[in-house]
């Protein structure tokens, strides 16, 4: 990487010159600490005193495009200044460092500044203590992977891909779940993208349109690649007038109106209106086909984002991930924590993809592990089938939910794993919620206490992978406030 490092002093010129020999002593520290690193380092010539100073030092590391800037404090010093070199390197990320000496107040100079920065809402972060200590060096370089320049131009990509998408509302946000409402304006203003707004209603009279044959191919596939169908005679009823069958009408009717309509993404309601009459159905396999790789008529399908109660949030952060990763994201409730395995479980119905249980190219491997069973009486009138597995284990996941505060966008995003557990753990555990719904089991880089005190939805998504640098640049980029938990 190429790092800039500018070194702040005393406004006043006869305090400047008697801290300049200790300041530039600090400066060299940190220069010497990044290029034993490898980094390519481009040092402030002058240490900034006044305005002068803090415009040609700004202007020259600019036109040397740094990838980050290191705003270094060893001494007291003026705000003001922190705050013109910031504002003349626009979209430069900024790393605070304060050394802590008792004969030297730099300590005070960083957090004046880190105020000067919070005021202008310039995001920046922070490092407090010696370069020369191995925990402070593992602070810095966590800001640094978090801020990788390749990771943040795919966040940038994935940002600006959302530019002139259109969103299928298919009504709205069922139980009155207040974070899966938007506002279209806003979307289009601060976005680019349209929403569309069609009745599920629409979409289930064209389902019944949907060619015989079509069907009939669906209901193979799935009896062909599935681990294996539950029918019980009752929710879950075999033949083309079967409860499966108009699972697969509904999901060919939402994937030819998306196409036609130019639908890059969706949310579908399902509950509590189609799932409330037993002459309609559930929505799982729909959503669970949608999301996944694979279906009986296209070889290389792409994943359609779709999220469930029409959790428009959750469907914008889950094409974002996607944008980003290409692959399927991630929907399931926060729905609970096993606090002796200090395992999350986290499930929903049927919107996981199945490509989650293996994650495998083969489209076979993933299906293999899936169980179509019958719609729960306890929450669905309608029939139909969820689809249930176990999601493979990952060594590295990155989570991550888009939510309002105060009518503005904020993104929470942590990293964790999906943990590997046998089958009869899984099994166990899955018991003691819903066990005919898909499962993934995570473990959260962060304490309960902290996602207790910050998260802000039922509803999590996740891609596989450590993401935070991306996602943090593509919020960034959107106007939205990353808030990345620890």
């Amino acid at each position: 990487m190429k790092i800039g490092i500018v070194t702040f002093t005393d406004g006043r010129a006869r305090v400047a010159k008697a801290t300049d020999k200790d300041c530039r002593a600090f400066q060299e520290r940190l220069v010497s600490y990044f290029k034993r690193k490898k980094h390519e380092v481009v040092a402030a010539r002058k240490i900034v005193w006044n305005y002068k100073t803090a415009r040609d030092e700004a202007r020259r590391i600019d036109l040397a495009y740094p990838d980050v800037v290191v705003f270094n404090f060893c001494v007291w010093s003026f705000p003001d200044l922190t705050a013109q070199v910031a504002n003349l390197l626009p979209g430069v990320p900024i790393l605070l460092v304060g050394n802590v000496l008792p004969s030297h107040p730099g300590w005070v100079a960083f957090f004046a500044s880190a105020g000067t920065l919070d005021e202008m809402n310039v995001p920046f972060g922070r490092v407090l203590g010696d370069i020369r200590k191995p925990e402070i060096q593992k602070q810095v370089e966590h800001f640094l992977h978090r801020h990788d320049p390749d990771a943040r131009h795919q966040g940038e990509r994935a940002a600006a891909l959302l530019h002139g998408m259109r969103y299928g509302e298919f009504d709205g946000p069922s139980m009155g779940m207040y974070t899966g409402h938007v506002d279209p304006s806003q979307w289009m203003e601060q976005f680019g993208i349209h929403v569309y707004h069609r009745g599920q209603l629409h979409l289930w009279e064209l389902a019944q349109r949907i060619a015989a044959d079509r069907v009939e191919a669906g209901l193979a596939w799935l009896e062909k690649h599935c681990a294996k169908i539950h029918w019980d005679d009752k929710k879950l009823t075999p033949g083309p007038g079967g409860t499966l069958a108009r699972q697969v009408r509904m999901y060919l009717a939402m994937k030819d109106f998306c196409k036609v309509e130019g639908i890059d993404f969706c949310g579908l309601t399902g509950q509590l209106d189609m799932t409330e009459w037993t002459e309609m159905c559930i929505a799982d396999v729909q959503e669970a086909l949608l999301n996944d790789t694979a279906d009986w008529e296209q070889r290389d399908k792409q994943p359609l984002i779709c999220a469930t109660e029409c959790d428009s949030n959750g469907a914008l952060t889950m094409q974002l991930m996607h944008n980003l990763t290409g692959t399927p994201v991630l929907f399931a409730d926060l729905r609970h924590y096993h606090e002796r395995e200090k395992i999350y479980d986290l499930v929903n119905s049927g919107q996981h993809a199945p490509w989650f249980a293996k994650r495998a190219k083969n489209f076979r491997r993933n299906w293999k592990e899936c169980h179509l069973r019958p719609a729960l009486d306890f929450y669905f009138r309608g029939g139909g089938a969820s689809v249930q597995f176990y999601a493979a284990p990952a060594k590295m996941v990155t989570f991550g939910r888009i939510v309002r505060r105060h009518g503005r966008f904020v993104m929470h995003l942590f990293t964790g794993s999906f943990v590997q557990m046998s089958r009869a753990k899984e099994e166990r555990l899955a018991k003691m919620t819903t066990v005919e719904w898909p499962h993934a089991f995570a473990s959260f880089d962060l304490p309960l206490q902290t996602l207790r005190d910050n998260y802000s939805s039922n509803h999590i998504h996740a891609v596989i992978g450590d993401h935070i640098a991306a996602l943090v640049s593509a919020c960034e980029l959107l106007g939205i406030e990353p808030v990345v938990l620890s």
